[in-house]
């Protein structure tokens, strides 16, 4: 016996033996719908009018999630200025470049490491120094490379 466990209309939990809580609803689900739940997580599946169905937003949140995990990745002030100096910018150009964007100037000095959505921001629109184009999708890069990170993940 396979079962989702239900409280307040949202998904809980799975097991194979009843759950016995305050408000808790065991429903059986089928081997596939309990395995998709161990694989993808409690989130694919939502409980609706009664039902166990698939979560028609499922793809889209996870989209969200990813993109919050990536924006809240985070490296030390002087790696950041060294992925500048890694896209080839020299000392002068990047101070002048941190001396005129105040956001990215907080955080390099004002914090103990530089967020990944913060550093993109400041390159939404990319910006050309010299003969140097630098966007945000390379920020982005730049950051998952030096957490070790990859597009597998």
């Amino acid at each position: 016996m396979y079962l989702f466990f239900i409280q307040n209309d949202i998904i809980i939990g799975k097991g194979q033996c009843e759950c016995f809580g305050e408000d808790v609803i065991n429903i059986e689900v089928t081997e596939e719908q309990y395995n998709l739940i161990i694989e993808k997580g409690k989130n694919y599946f939502i409980y609706q009018n009664g039902e166990i169905i698939i979560n028609p937003n499922y793809e889209q949140e996870q989209k969200e999630k990813e993109k919050e995990r990536i924006n809240n990745l985070t490296m030390t002030a002087l790696d950041f200025i060294n992925v500048l100096k890694g896209f080839g910018l020299t000392a002068v150009q990047i101070n002048t470049f941190i001396e005129n964007n105040v956001e990215l100037k907080l955080q390099l000095f004002g914090c103990q490491n530089v967020w990944c959505g913060v550093a993109k921001q400041v390159f939404v629109t990319p910006i050309t120094i010299g003969n140097i184009t630098i966007t945000s999708e390379m920020v982005e890069q730049a950051f998952k490379d030096k957490t070790g990170e990859n597009d597998e993940n």
